[in-house]
């Protein structure tokens, strides 16, 4: 890759420069240019931040790994800078240990999806995170949201956080109106309260509460209730959200729905749904992150489960390239090896994570997404 060159260092260029790059690759490698400007220029404030920028863009429209492995020295400069101030592009921020505490939700909310950061630092990383927000004097209403979501493996621990999470004040660290909204429809759409989800969705269905200025919350409530539909078989109503989705996706890696939109197809529209595979196959050979896999190959396993029952076919053309691990040059695939390929990469992710979590739930929710025959039943219980 061609790397991004700064005749003369001038940040504000800088910055400009890469915010006019598409997001992706080579937004990326601009972004790390910037950083080494700023390192060699020993300009403190902007080693921070376009760190932060690095952070933004790997967790919005990347790869996540990058954010967990630059986000260590963004620590290490706010420790050893703490009077750090603010740039001109992130004055909503005092200083910029308060827009670290900021960014800090993100890596804590992604800690969870890496089976590699072992259970230890998992904790290391929210007890650090609660003792800096307390001597910043923010309550710890995001800490306690963070942690409901970590705990999705523990129904105790995770009701535990959200409750206290609830109870709590917003204050200027807390996260958006809509997010929070979004945190308690997803809570009470797992806990099978359809009616409390309803009401809480409102605002956001009426795009009276958003996250910034796109559709992110109104995308992050439709495929929680697409989930919550497809879980209680109602795919009449999964796939009007399914057919929603397609068309009004954003640009951010979190809400590429595609995995869902073919599980969701793969009961209601199986044609469409290979259109999907066909499309995207390549985009699910490269997570973002362990969890993204899990939950991308799990769907995609879904699929072929459904299609050879659906079609009895044991053959299928498939256009792939010579990427994927089964390609063959005459483009004709065993159904039942392609759905052996993505199970065997879904088990091998849920043992892990399990092993880290001490815990069963990835193998459980295989073992429930795989039967088919339940959301059959559960589908023509609905009909009735």
């Amino acid at each position: 890759m061609e790397e991004i060159l700064y005749e003369a260092y001038d940040p504000a260029a800088i910055k400009k420069k890469y915010d006019n790059i598409p997001h992706g690759k080579v937004r990326m490698a601009a972004i790390k240019s910037a950083i080494e400007e700023a390192d060699m220029n020993k300009d403190v404030k902007f080693m921070i931040y376009f760190r932060e920028d690095l952070c933004e863009e790997s967790c919005f429209y990347g790869d996540e790994t990058e954010m967990m492995v630059i986000f260590p020295e963004i620590l290490n400069l706010a420790d050893r800078y703490p009077d750090a101030p603010s740039t001109q592009f992130d004055t909503a921020y005092k200083d910029a240990t308060e827009h670290v505490l900021w960014v800090y939700k993100w890596v804590i909310g992604r800690c969870s999806g890496f089976y590699q950061i072992p259970m230890e630092d998992c904790m290391k990383f929210f007890e650090d995170f609660k003792r800096r927000s307390i001597a910043y004097g923010f309550n710890l209403k995001p800490y306690y949201r963070l942690l409901y979501g970590f705990y999705h493996f523990d129904d105790k621990k995770s009701d535990e956080a959200f409750y206290k999470y609830e109870r709590l004040p917003r204050d200027s660290n807390s996260n958006c109106k809509a997010c929070d909204r979004n945190t308690e429809i997803s809570f009470y759409l797992n806990k099978g309260n359809y009616e409390k989800a309803v009401e809480l969705s409102g605002d956001i269905e009426s795009f009276k509460l958003k996250c910034g200025s796109d559709n992110s919350a109104w995308l992050r409530m439709k495929i929680s209730f697409m989930s919550y539909y497809m879980d209680n078989g109602n795919f009449e109503e999964a796939d009007k959200i399914a057919y929603l989705l397609e068309r009004n996706m954003n640009r951010k890696t979190e809400f590429q729905a595609w995995d869902d939109i073919l599980r969701c197809y793969s009961y209601t529209r199986q044609g469409r749904a290979l259109r999907v595979y066909k499309k995207h196959w390549k985009d699910w050979q490269e997570g973002t992150s362990p969890s993204d896999e899990f939950n991308k190959t799990l769907n995609v396993c879904c699929f072929w489960k459904k299609y050879r029952m659906d079609t009895g076919k044991d053959t299928v053309k498939l256009a792939l390239d010579k990427t994927f691990p089964l390609y063959n040059e005459e483009n004709t695939y065993n159904t039942e090896e392609l759905y052996n390929y993505y199970y065997k990469r879904t088990e091998d992710i849920a043992v892990k994570f399990d092993k880290r979590n001490n815990a069963d739930s990835y193998k459980k929710e295989m073992q429930e997404t795989l039967d088919i025959q339940r959301y059959i039943k559960c589908s023509i219980v609905q009909k009735n």
